[in-house]
């Protein structure tokens, strides 16, 4: 590549600076600088929620929008910045103050001097390492803050219904294959590249209307190249997701092996795609049909398991082939008619159990720190032990052992299951000040106030021993 610079990444050199550079949709662009001229007026509005599949322009409009309107830009990473004290303190704080320009120009918002926060990959705040992100950020979203919010998302029905009633969304649909060709030209011109159109629109097809993907497909193959032709395209047909409903469909109702590579362009896990099809093998199979899909399903399990076990992940294909040409095969013939299938169901109990996972955790984490035992053996040799003495203890003892483990008030109706028991452990707790020292020992009104007139009474000695000393000299 003659004329082209490899060091930069052309998605970044070539990202639209310019709301109007941005390729998409113009009633999206009118819509959302719609949004940005509410703010500008002083009329508060709704955070966006940018929803669509990746590569559509979500993050490069609004960026552009910021850069347009000279606005400063906080841009934070959901997938980074997934806990909930940074989203506090760095998205909370951002939201609520002012702010400085890079060259220290005080921007108010009162004359429409704003900052811009971006928040890429919201969809990512969910999962047990999350705990409270998505909560944090409702509560500073119900604030409604003094800056603009933009939430970006490739999945939004990960978010809560909560979250998501609080933003205004807007959809973005995958670019046509012109469209993305486009782009590519006018890329290969300024990098003194020649390309067939042919060429180009065969990228932007096998990009599948990601317009990053095929950049970054192009300036691979257009290295070190003044032409590209047919020849240079070598690139297996991009992964993207396919409807999941019609590979299941495929497993279950036909005789086709070529599923399996249908299944690999699947945004999927072979984990998710497991859950997929146990979900819905009974609404096809029944009988030995169904007896030995289950077994291939479960052969496709120890695949796995060997997979987290021995970190090869080579073997993700064999769990991958067996879920689908393995369950496919098993059936003698064909099935017609329509089926409903439906989402693995399992999701939906992870989702609901998501919250007392993590507060397991929170409580394992405690009980670990101060019996010096990882969470799993804090798990199978203390928690049953720590849990029955704050469920069955009086509440005086029962408080000493939380207080020594500093348990709140949701870690005791977690082991307890007793919102009133935990209010009285709390009650005595805060009432009688027991604390834990560094030592371990608890301490209580009582005990702390011995333990002040014990430093108390040889200070006072000290003291009278110096007054007397000083006495003594003058005298």
């Amino acid at each position: 590549m003659a004329a082209a610079e490899t060091e930069i990444l052309w998605v970044e050199k070539y990202r639209p600076r310019k709301i109007e550079d941005v390729v998409g949709s113009k009633k999206i662009a009118e819509e959302i600088l719609k949004w940005a001229e509410e703010w500008r007026k002083g009329n508060r509005q709704k955070p966006l929620l940018l929803a669509g599949p990746p590569g559509t322009g979500k993050t490069s409009i609004a960026l552009a929008l910021g850069n347009t309107l000279g606005w400063e830009v906080v841009e934070l990473n959901a997938s980074d910045q997934r806990n909930w004290q940074i989203i506090n303190r760095i998205v909370g704080e951002g939201a609520f103050t002012e702010t400085l320009s890079e060259e220290g120009e005080f921007l108010s918002s009162y004359k429409q001097r704003f900052k811009l926060i971006v928040l890429d990959e919201v969809d990512n705040i969910h999962g047990r390492e999350d705990y409270g992100g998505e909560s944090a950020l409702t509560k500073i979203i119900k604030r409604k803050p003094a800056q603009p919010f933009i939430l970006i998302a490739n999945e939004p029905y990960k978010l809560s219904p909560g979250l998501r009633s609080l933003c205004k969304v807007i959809a973005f649909r995958r670019l046509t294959s012109r469209q993305i060709a486009a782009v590519l030209g006018k890329i290969c011109k300024k990098e003194g590249i020649k390309a067939e159109k042919d060429v180009l629109i065969a990228l932007a097809e096998n990009a599948g209307g990601d317009l990053r993907a095929a950049i970054n497909d192009l300036q691979a193959i257009a290295e070190y190249k003044e032409e590209i032709s047919f020849e240079d395209i070598t690139i297996a047909k991009r992964t993207q997701e396919t409807d999941v409903f019609r590979v299941i469909q495929k497993v279950l109702k036909k005789l086709d092996p070529a599923v399996y590579n249908e299944a690999g362009l699947l945004n999927e896990t072979p984990d998710d795609l497991i859950a997929w099809v146990e979900e819905n093998i009974p609404l096809e199979y029944s009988g030995e049909e169904l007896h030995r899909g289950y077994s291939v399903l479960s052969d496709a399990d120890i695949f796995l398991g060997r997979v987290r076990r021995r970190q090869y992940f080579r073997m993700w294909r064999y769990a991958s082939y067996l879920t689908t040409v393995g369950v496919q095969q098993v059936k003698k013939e064909e099935k017609g008619g329509f089926t409903r299938y439906k989402r693995p169901e399992v999701w939906q109990k992870l989702f609901q159990t998501r919250a007392r996972r993590a507060r397991m955790d929170s409580v394992l984490a405690k009980i670990g720190k101060y019996t010096h035992l990882s969470k799993r053996k804090a798990s199978s040799e203390m928690f049953s032990f720590v849990s029955s003495l704050i469920k069955d203890y009086d509440i005086e003892k029962a408080a000493k052992v939380a207080a020594f483990y500093e348990f709140d008030h949701e870690d005791i109706v977690f082991m307890t299951d007793d919102d009133s028991r935990a209010d009285k452990i709390i009650q005595y707790i805060t009432e009688n000040r027991l604390q834990r020292t560094e030592e371990g020992m608890i301490l209580g009104l009582k005990e702390v106030k011995e333990e002040a007139k014990k430093t108390e009474k040889p200070e006072k000695e000290k003291e009278k021993k110096v007054k007397n000393a000083t006495l003594d000299f003058f005298s």
